[in-house]
């Protein structure tokens, strides 16, 4: 990870860097300019300004536009000019001028380090249709006199954004106790240079941090049971922390696509956090690590939502704050080990506070865990209703899916009141009933999916005559077709290390908010169903949207990208056609087309696959 970081700390910068000093970029947008010319020009809610030094003397404007021009700003706006004198008491004057009046700004740092000024460096007014015009004195004279100098006064002042950056860094910087009584920040956060851009003028930032004791340090000792239980408190948090910031982000844009791409963003990172949970390694420290991939992954995401409108998050620079705050950190852990700098659950909310301010969570912990429905809405799962049967509505189907269902099994009940899900409470596959519980089981996931299509007729064909073998094959390749397992206390519901349960083997921590996860463990209909969701929310919103099936091998690309998805999470879309994948992702991928293939020509699994048969 850290070849990433130093990559971004040269892209970033094209300065010669003293030791401990980084330079990260914060965007002023066209926006905030514009914001900052209209409060020094009086304009009211309307887009209009009245400035005048006597009511017979005066500049009306409106219709402002800014953008940018090369290494200046172009402000261009409506004028209305009136001059005159007063005769005999009533102002005597030509009829009032109407045209455009056109500045060009150069900004520039003011000495503080903590300003942006903008020197006026021409006015041109024009006819309104901006052609060429010749202007009488007067008109040229107010023009200069009542809007010039306050054009002078245009200040985009970030020395709140600079403060909050400041104390984030001093948050994150460990302080040995060697260094108890110094500060780790020597040269605060200071613009440094100005680059102007389509989107506004980027502020390049830099700040020093102290540089390490050149002394031989002894290696840092492995984490002790106690600290352990600290990281795994942090991952809680930076877990917490992500859910809140990308839901945020996705209340600011309405935007489909970039939500959804910032949900990817945020399963990838539980997805992750759930794997390093299950890392049984005293040296391992996994945090700083997620939160700095997870950083590569939400900022591009971030750039695009500062080109978009984004109400409530672009007051006070608060997202270009952020977005700095985050690359702050990035920068620092680029510098290396030996400067000290450690993810903390108070920077965590320190750096949250730079986007979400007062509306900051005290603490990201305890998870909340149970289904938030405005979370599902923000993310469209609420746009396709939940088909689960209930047993009245299966009744009388369970002959179409098998037709073996033994003693045991009518013993509890009659084949035909019962459903499938009713059906296989309390059961687990043992070789005595191995025939008749896939049958069961074979029946639960067709008569699901048939319910899914039933709720759902507008999908595209291509993903509908898939749907029931993808079910299949993932239900088998996941849990090898079982909810419940053996046990000394009874049956259990099938857990694997990471914490994925059931049929589907979804894992509560990824999908936390979005499912109930006491049902997930106590309804196999409930989990297959969040199953065939989950399938369903990754071929149609990942897979056919970024457009796999498009890819060498067609419409069969879907269903390997949509497993793929379901496996791994959604940065793991492509691994099924990539060449650098792990070999031990191959052989799940392989391992689960093989299940498809059978399913899909046969209508039944590889029992030997997953249990032993005969003798």
């Amino acid at each position: 990870m850290k070849h990433i970081g130093w990559l971004l700390l040269v892209l970033y910068s094209s300065n010669t860097l003293s030791a401990g000093e980084v330079e990260i970029p914060l965007l002023a947008e066209t926006a905030h300019l514009q914001t900052a010319i209209s409060r020094a020009l009086e304009f009211d809610e309307n887009g209009q300004s009245t400035i005048s030094n006597d009511p017979c003397n005066r500049v009306e404007l409106s219709d402002m536009v800014v953008v940018t021009e090369e290494a200046q700003l172009s402000v261009d706006m409506a004028l209305t000019a009136t001059t005159g004198a007063y005769v005999l008491g009533a102002c005597r004057g030509p009829k009032p001028w109407q045209g455009r009046i056109a500045l060009k700004l150069t900004p520039q740092v003011l000495a503080s380090g903590q300003a942006i000024e903008f020197v006026p460096d021409s006015i041109v007014l024009s006819r309104p249709d901006s052609s060429p015009s010749l202007l009488s004195k007067p008109v040229q004279l107010i023009a200069d006199t009542l809007v010039l100098p306050r054009m002078k006064s245009v200040q985009i002042d970030l020395a709140g954004p600079l403060n909050s950056l400041d104390g984030l860094i001093e948050q994150m910087m460990e302080q040995g106790s060697d260094q108890i009584d110094e500060q780790s920040l020597i040269r605060r956060t200071h613009i440094t240079r100005l680059q102007t851009e389509e989107t506004g003028v980027r502020a390049w930032l830099a700040f020093q941090i102290r540089a390490p004791e050149p002394d031989d340090q002894a290696p840092e000792p492995g984490l002790d049971e106690n600290e352990i239980a600290q990281w795994q408190t942090l991952e809680d948090e930076l877990d917490g922390f992500l859910t809140t910031i990308i839901s945020a982000l996705a209340y600011s844009t309405e935007s489909r696509a970039l939500r959804l791409e910032l949900l990817a963003v945020l399963l990838d990172a539980r997805h992750a956090i759930a794997e390093a949970l299950t890392v049984d390694d005293p040296e391992y420290d996994p945090v700083r690590e997620l939160f700095l991939s997870t950083w590569d992954s939400l900022r591009p995401l971030m750039s695009e939502l500062e080109r978009l409108k984004t109400p409530g998050l672009d007051a006070d620079f608060r997202l270009a704050t952020f977005i700095a705050g985050g690359d702050a950190l990035r920068a620092l852990d680029a510098l290396g080990p030996e400067y000290g700098f450690e993810i903390t659950r108070d920077g965590l909310r320190r750096l949250a506070r730079l986007l979400l301010a007062e509306a900051a969570p005290p603490s990201f912990t305890p998870l909340p865990l149970e289904v938030d429905p405005e979370f599902r809405d923000l993310f469209g799962f609420n746009a396709k209703d939940e088909a689960v049967f209930t047993p009245a509505e299966l009744t009388g189907q369970i002959s179409s899916g098998f037709g073996r269902v033994g003693a045991w099994l009518l013993s509890v009940a009659h084949a035909d009141s019962i459903s499938p899900a009713e059906a296989l409470k309390g059961l687990f596959p043992r070789k005595e009933n191995l025939n008749d519980y896939l049958e069961l089981v074979d029946s639960l996931l067709q008569e699901q999916a048939s319910a899914w299509l039933a709720k759902n007729d507008d999908i595209p064909e291509m993903m509908a005559e898939r749907l029931d073998p993808l079910v299949r094959a993932t239900a088998w390749k996941e849990s090898c077709w079982r909810h419940l397992v053996r046990s000394s206390d009874g049956p259990q519901v099938l857990r694997s290390a990471g914490g994925a349960v059931g049929m589907m083997q979804i894992n509560g921590r990824v999908w936390r908010n979005v499912y109930d996860l006491e049902r997930l463990v106590d309804e196999v209909d409930y989990n297959v169903n969040a199953g065939i969701d989950i399938l369903t929310h990754y071929m149609m919103d990942y897979a056919i949207r970024k457009g796999e099936h498009e890819q060498p091998g067609g419409e069969d690309n879907l269903v390997k990208a949509t497993y793929a998805a379901y496996n791994g999470g959604p940065g793991h879309l492509a691994r099924y056609r990539r060449e650098d994948t792990a070999a031990s992702l191959q052989a799940i991928d392989n391992a689960f087309w093989k299940h498809y293939t059978t399913i899909k020509d046969d209508k039944w699994p590889d029992i030997s696959s997953c249990y032993s048969v005969g003798g």
